[in-house]
């Protein structure tokens, strides 16, 4: 079972705002749940939750992405909880929880 994602959890962007905003960024997760809930003292994602917002496509789009993917079977107020592996736009999340997970 992944991780579940929280706010500041690593995110990693494939043509984010790196060197002629061509190459990959990391990045991080921008939003919470709004139910207060929490893993670690750190609010947990859930789908719709956004990426913290970066310049990619050349910079001049801002990418702000939401949570598209989540688990389908953990949820916090009807919304799957974003996980390792799981999508924001083309972007993935890459760190979560050390000791909270979902399927």
């Amino acid at each position: 079972m992944p991780a579940i994602s929280r706010i500041g959890d690593n995110v990693l962007s494939p043509d984010g705002s790196g060197f002629k905003c061509r190459m990959p960024l990391k990045t991080s997760v921008g939003e919470g749940n709004s139910n207060s809930v929490y893993a670690n003292g750190v609010l947990i994602t859930v789908q719709g939750n956004k990426v913290t917002p970066h310049p990619r496509a050349g910079c001049t789009v801002i990418d702000t992405s939401g949570v598209d993917s989540g688990s389908g079977q953990v949820f916090i107020g009807g919304k799957g909880v974003g996980r390792i592996g799981d999508t924001m736009g083309d972007n993935v999340i890459t760190q979560g929880s050390p000791t909270v997970f979902a399927s």
